[in-house]
Order: structure tokens, then C-alpha cells, then sequence
């Protein structure tokens, strides 16, 4: 089976084209980023909040289609300023990084609202969670903030046979 990354990012390719306008809103490496640039989008913005990292992976590309903030992901509405196609999240922390350095409930859902604001109508979220210490309070409540929303379709992809082990939420906006 794909990993729940690559997962995402078959969900994500039908939305992606040569003027598609994505986020990484959750840098880290670059890695969804690279998936993006692989698809010759048109730009790609990403938010990254520890400056090590954001360093490192600003000096990788280094290209006029990507735009990297080392901010918060729910400042996000502050720095793009149009309609997006395409959104990823890995939800977490940075694998090779510091553990104690995670993204948390109330700016994740802060970052998801306005995510789901900048999405184009037909545009693509890709929600990759991990249910570390503190992710699986932050999941519950990007769940219950999903589920109170209309104009979007989600579905969640697990693993049945495994507790605490990654997980998607794919949406696809509506109206």
C-alpha cells in the first residue's frame, strides 16, 4: 500500500495544472513541495515556523515559482492573496527535528478555516495527520471544525488494523 503522503498526493493530481496556485502549509523538507514543482504548477506557497528548517529548505529551491514564509500556517490569509487549487498538511512535528516543536489544535484549525477560504470551488485539501502526544486532541479538532462546515466533501482514509498510525482527511470544496 502507498504511504498516507503519497496518497494525498494522488488525490491532490486532478487539480493540479500549469497555472494551479498550491500551499504546503507545513514545509518542513519540501517534500509536498517537490511533489508540486514535479507537476509544473505555477506556484507553490509555503509556512514553515522553526527558522532552521525554513532556512534549509528555502536555499533548496530557491525558485521564482515558490513563495516560503517563515511564519505560522494560520497567518496564512495574510501572505496569499488568490484562489487556490491545491492544499497539503502534515500535521505533527518534523520527523528529523524536535520532537517537543508541534503543531497545535487552535492554530491548525485557525490554518484549516482559512485554507478552506483561499480553496477555489472544485479545489483539493489534503489533511495527512499523526496521532502523536498532542496530535490526536489537534485531530479531533480539525474534525469537529470540518464537520460543522457546508460547501465541502471529506473523506478519512485509515488503517483499520492499526491504532495511532497516520491517517487522511481529503476534501474537496464544493461551493
Amino acid at each position: 500500500m502507498k504511504s498516507m503522503v503519497d496518497q494525498s498526493h494522488e488525490f491532490l493530481k486532478p487539480v493540479l495544472h500549469k497555472q494551479a496556485i498550491c500551499i504546503d502549509a507545513t514545509l518542513g523538507q519540501g517534500k509536498d513541495t517537490d511533489f508540486f514543482l514535479s507537476m509544473h504548477v505555477h506556484k507553490v506557497y509555503g509556512f514553515e515556523i522553526q527558522k532552521d528548517v525554513f532556512e534549509n529548505t528555502r536555499n533548496r529551491f530557491l525558485n521564482a515559482r515558490t513563495c516560503f514564509y517563515n511564519v505560522g500556517h494560520e497567518y496564512m490569509e495574510e501572505y496569499v492573496h488568490e484562489a487556490v487549487d491545491a492544499i497539503i498538511f502534515n500535521f505533527g512535528y518534523f520527523p528529523s527535528g524536535s520532537h517537543e516543536i508541534t503543531t497545535q489544535s487552535l492554530s491548525s484549525v485557525m490554518a484549516v478555516k482559512q485554507a478552506l477560504h483561499l480553496l477555489k470551488v472544485k479545489g483539493r485539501m489534503a489533511l495527512v495527520m499523526y496521532p502523536h502526544e498532542s496530535g490526536v486532541k489537534e485531530a479531533k479538532c480539525i474534525e469537529d471544525f470540518l464537520k460543522s462546515q457546508t460547501g465541502i466533501q471529506v473523506q478519512k482514509v485509515q488503517n483499520l488494523l492499526v491504532d495511532y498510525c497516520p491517517y487522511l482527511l481529503l476534501i474537496e470544496k464544493r461551493r
